[in-house]
């Protein structure tokens, strides 16, 4: 694992070999994984890898490389197999300008007690133990893994940028041997927050109470979506609405709406690398500082994330959202969504007739100038009678445009939790909505 001096030494070293306009960037990248099946540890893996990856501009003319083997010759040869393809390149839109500033980004904090607790003893421990917690009738089946990640750039203009993020994760499915399952799943950068052994009694809740399911006939319902389930349309959303490019494409839902109501006056969604709830990367992969998005403010449609090249189309100022990609666009990766007053106990509480949802399996876009999604439940589905849960039902398939759900929340959860997304976790809450549409059913 390379550390921030061992980092920027590569980095230097590479980039005195350019002879263009260079953005060097290096990936260091430490993974232990445990996963278990059928009620037993099955496998313990660790990799680490060192990726160095140039970019090279002349004018309009871009070409990129990348390495895993980081001697002076290896680099040397990086170069000039890089600067080689350049000759062959075809001009691209844009002149991409050079980052000057901020001079500058580090964000060096990180949780040392993540090794400790959760190393291959760490993490074999609590997953025997949880395992040993359990009925004959059920099997759990899972991963938990420990990652320490580096990102470090660097550019002949003299700019550096620095980050480590360390993370743990944990998930688990339990199977009662008829087949009804329970889930749960969770993601942080702090120790003290992973409770293994809650996690999992959570699933197993959920795996009983999903037994002896009842066939539901689709048509249109009030529900109340766990932060799983509300995670996952985020991250949906996110990729085919929250972006510049898919605006100017006419792929968004959000395109033409700018400053409209879009959603209910409860929701608000934004994006900030410095909440501590989310992984903090304070800067893109172009090398921009991130800034915060202010995406939907009480439901109104405010800001987009922006990459560099969307942003000299449109003459403005890169949000710092790049994922390093000319076909990308900018995407914000560190979402969250504003809570409500009640907590998700009190919710279903108060709650005459609603089907609970656990989480969303094999989510799909329909139509995204709609936001129309559809996926099938899965781990955990119940229907919610005069406050409380009163039986399991099968899965079932919803078809929903999210520009219908989003204005008929009725209740926004007090309590959030991290959601892992498609490039980093979001921190959402429970939603309560009306008239969502399930379109077909399980037998």
């Amino acid at each position: 694992m390379l550390n921030k001096k061992e980092s920027y030494a590569i980095i230097d070293k590479v980039l005195s070999y350019c002879n263009y306009y260079t953005m060097a960037t290096l990936i260091s990248h430490e993974e232990g994984l445990t996963r278990f099946a059928n009620s037993e540890i099955h496998q313990n893996v660790f990799k680490s890898n060192n990726t160095l990856e140039i970019t090279i501009h002349d004018g309009k003319k871009q070409s990129k490389n990348s390495t895993n083997i980081l001697d002076d010759e290896s680099l040397k040869e990086l170069v000039r197999k890089t600067e080689q393809n350049l000759r062959f390149m075809p001009e691209g839109e844009y002149e991409i300008p050079k980052v000057t500033a901020p001079a500058e980004i580090t964000n060096e904090e990180y949780d040392a007690e993540l090794e400790s607790a959760f190393g291959i003893p760490g993490r074999a421990s609590l997953i025997k133990s949880c395992i040993e917690s359990l009925d004959d009738d059920y099997t759990a089946s899972g991963a938990f893994s420990l990652n320490k990640m580096v990102f470090a750039m660097g550019n002949n203009s003299g700019i550096k940028r620095f980050c480590r993020l360390d993370n743990v994760s944990f998930n688990t499915v339990i199977t009662h041997k008829n087949g009804p399952s329970g889930y749960a799943e969770y993601a942080t950068d702090k120790s003290a927050d992973m409770d293994v052994t809650k996690l999992f009694n959570s699933a197993y809740s959920k795996a009983k109470a999903a037994l002896n399911p009842e066939s539901l006939e689709p048509g249109s319902y009030t529900v109340i979506l766990e932060p799983l389930a509300v995670g996952d349309l985020l991250s949906y959303m996110s990729y085919v609405g929250f972006s510049a490019k898919s605006v100017d494409t006419g792929i968004s839902f959000l395109a033409g709406k700018k400053g409209q109501q879009v959603f209910g006056e409860n929701i608000s969604i934004y994006d900030d690398h410095t909440d501590g709830n989310t992984f903090s990367l304070p800067f893109d992969f172009e090398g921009y500082e991130r800034r915060k998005l202010n995406i939907i403010d009480q439901g109104v449609a405010k800001e987009l994330a922006y990459d560099i090249r969307t942003a000299l189309k449109e003459g403005v100022d890169t949000t710092g959202h790049g994922l390093g990609e000319a076909s990308s666009g900018g995407f914000p990766i560190n979402l969250i969504m504003k809570n409500g007053a009640k907590s998700l106990e009190d919710i279903i509480k108060e709650t005459d007739n609603a089907i609970l949802v656990t989480r969303f399996h094999y989510m799909n876009v329909v139509d995204p100038k709609k936001a129309l999604f559809t996926a099938l439940t899965r781990d955990g589905l119940y229907m919610v009678k005069n406050g409380q849960i009163s039986h399991a039902v099968k899965n079932m398939r919803f078809t929903e445009s999210m520009l219908n759900a989003f204005n008929k929340v009725t209740a926004v959860s007090k309590d959030r939790t991290r959601v892992p997304g498609f490039f980093g976790v979001s921190y959402v809450p429970a939603l309560k909505i009306d008239d969502f549409h399930f379109t077909g059913k399980t037998e």
